[in-house]
């Protein structure tokens, strides 16, 4: 019983309804309407005698099938009036059961006509720059192939001609044409980047879930990096020791992303000391800590955790907020001309929620860093 409930048990019906500050309207368990006080009337532009002439349906939707789940419940629910008014009214609807020789439901009725109003338009504000965003973004990936050809051109061509394909070049035509090579590589990393963040973005992410080899996917990747770590006179190491079994249930093209994104901006943020990826399965307590729900009944190992560690020059606090934000971040990353870079952990990001997996990095500036995610690998219900 709430505190009118007992104020009209407690006094006489028209000094309750006539003093409370919300419109208030008193039915029986049959749906009658028995009060009304004055503020009622006034809501709703409405005579004592065209009030008890209607039934709650008539004035919004739901009716009395609304008000008694509500008097049972304790809830609360936003209704828009059915009365021909000149505008559009939201009322805030709460009921409760009393007892005065039989049981009936006291309704108070709060206009918020105005805090509704203004919901539904930041509500439709928000959808339309969803729609926008993706509109855009979807636009974006499908012209990616117009994006990406004439740099191609660029980039080949240029390398053909230092390669002597149009003749000798001098050494200041070389210089160019080893400056536009060198940019053109670098143009094409970042539209690559963009197109394809914004295809995560947009839902139009191709991937597919089945059986791979994982120790393969690894001993690949441990092969196409070393080369780049030994020019750095780095150590490179990957530790599948924990590994329970080789084969897993994911998507390896997207797994194989995340991981290249990672080791690469280790070894681009690394002068000296080592680079290591670390495989293990979290045990349940650690799963529900990172943000899992663990069904009791998932079977142990069923998930993988991947860290890639380096000894590299680390991250300030300031720059691990938002790090995977590409968006909050893009004026510093515009500073440091490394827009692409922001874009790749942005992308790795959004691939290991893609995976139905979590993402989180901690590092210490000038003492390194530390990526890990986690990853279910058995074909579970999440």
């Amino acid at each position: 019983m709430n505190i009118l409930s007992w104020l009209f048990g407690k006094r006489n019906n028209k000094d309750v309804l006539g003093y409370y500050p919300d419109a208030v309207i008193v039915v029986s368990m049959s749906g009658e309407i028995l009060y009304a006080n004055e503020r009622l009337l006034n809501l709703f532009r409405l005579s004592d005698e065209e009030l008890f002439g209607m039934e709650l349906l008539d004035i919004f939707d739901g009716g009395f099938n609304l008000v008694n789940n509500l008097a049972k419940s304790n809830d609360s629910a936003v209704v828009r009036s059915k009365l021909k008014l000149d505008e559009d009214l939201f009322f805030e609807i709460r009921a409760s059961e009393y007892e005065d020789g039989e049981t009936k439901i006291i309704v108070t009725i709060r206009d918020v006509s105005n805090s509704q109003k203004m919901l539904n338009k930041l509500l439709f504000e928000h959808e339309y720059l969803n729609k926008l965003t993706k509109n855009k973004n979807t636009f974006l990936s499908k012209i990616s192939g117009e994006l990406t050809s004439p740099i191609h051109s660029i980039n080949g061509f240029s390398q053909a001609i230092l390669e002597g394909l149009g003749g000798d070049v001098n050494e200041k035509q070389e210089k160019y044409l080893k400056i536009i090579n060198k940019n053109s590589t670098t143009l094409l990393e970042l539209v690559n980047s963009l197109v394809e963040y914004s295809k995560l973005e947009s839902g139009l992410y191709d991937y597919e879930f089945k059986n791979f080899d994982f120790v393969n996917l690894m001993t690949s990747l441990f092969n196409e990096y070393k080369p780049k770590c030994d020019e750095k006179k780095l150590i490179l190491n990957f530790d599948l020791n924990s590994l329970a079994k080789r084969t897993m249930y994911s998507d390896e093209n997207v797994l194989k992303r995340v991981v290249e994104f990672l080791v690469q901006n280790s070894i681009l943020n690394t002068e000296s000391g080592s680079i290591q990826l670390i495989v293990s399965h979290p045990d349940n307590e650690f799963l529900e800590v990172a943000g899992f729900n663990i069904n009791p009944a998932t079977p142990e190992k069923s998930y993988l955790m991947i860290k890639v560690v380096d000894t590299g020059m680390g991250f300030n606090d300031s720059d691990l907020q938002n790090i995977f934000d590409p968006y909050s971040n893009i004026e510093k990353y515009i500073a440091k001309k490394a827009v692409s870079k922001s874009l790749e952990l942005g992308i790795a990001y959004k691939l290991v929620k893609l995976l139905k997996g979590k993402m989180w990095v901690e590092s210490e500036s000038m003492k390194g860093s530390s990526f890990a995610f986690i990853i279910p690998i058995e074909k579970l219900s999440i």
